[in-house]
């Protein structure tokens, strides 16, 4: 599937501002919480970024079996060269 150019741009642009937003906001918070508070949001957030690697794990499994089917060929094309004394 095809991304829209501009459509990304456009989502890259509203992401910029919500994140200095969000970066304000906890410019602001940080010095408030507890460290046990913060240390708590950072083991969540951890958990949180765990589901979503396995998740991706399926839906770019596809992209990530071409690419090491590029990189094994790249790797035979240089081990033939090695084989009949060629530098790589």
């Amino acid at each position: 599937m095809e991304m829209d150019k501009k459509a990304v741009k456009e989502w890259k642009a509203e992401y910029e501002v919500i994140n200095a937003m969000e970066r304000e906001m906890l410019k602001r918070e940080l010095p408030l919480i507890p460290p046990g508070e913060g240390a708590m949001r950072y083991f969540r957030l951890c958990e949180s970024l765990r589901a979503q690697i396995i998740e991706s794990r399926e839906i770019f499994a596809d992209q990530r079996r071409e690419r090491y089917l590029v990189l094994e060929a790249r790797l035979k094309k240089i081990a033939e060269y090695q084989r009949h004394g060629f530098s790589s």
